[in-house]
């Protein structure tokens, strides 16, 4: 972007410098090709100008870019501080709400996969596990209660 504009600077010092030296010619071919002279140096230096903007413009959409993704991560952040690793004691792992962060959210779970991810995955109750609806994970959060078999051959309830 420098470089275009050095560019362009000089072409207009050269286009001032044809312009005065016109002054002095009487022939008019002489005048004519300065004149077209001036005209090239001008259309390189609007060219020069242009092909800066351009530059800039690409230059400001990358940084629109970049201050987007900035704002998504500190606001991921900002979320992920409400949780901690906790584990169930099965040694399943989630992320759990903290005390006191709830802003009236009830109590849930986090699936860790999915948050490694940077999503945000709240994993739902199913019997005695927890499902992850994103990537299909089930966390074990309660043993398996030992099953028994009863005289009559039966399945004992819990």
């Amino acid at each position: 972007m420098y470089t275009e504009i050095v560019a362009a600077i000089q072409s207009t010092k050269t286009a001032i410098d044809l312009v005065k030296s016109a002054n002095g010619l009487s022939n008019y071919s002489e005048l004519l090709t300065a004149v077209t002279t001036v005209q090239i140096k001008l259309t390189d230096a609007i060219a020069s100008e242009l092909a800066s903007q351009e530059k800039q413009a690409a230059l400001t959409e990358r940084v629109r870019e970049l201050e987007k993704q900035l704002a998504e991560i500190e606001g991921w952040n900002t979320q992920i501080q409400r949780y901690s690793l906790f584990q169930f004691p099965t040694g399943a792992l989630a992320y759990g709400l903290k005390q006191g962060r709830e802003n009236e959210e009830p109590m849930h779970y986090l699936c860790v996969s999915c948050v490694d991810k940077k999503q945000k995955s709240t994993l739902q109750p199913h019997g005695r596990f927890l499902k992850c609806t994103v990537c299909k994970i089930d966390i074990t959060t309660q043993s398996a209660q030992a099953l028994n078999l009863n005289r009559n051959g039966g399945w004992m309830s819990r």
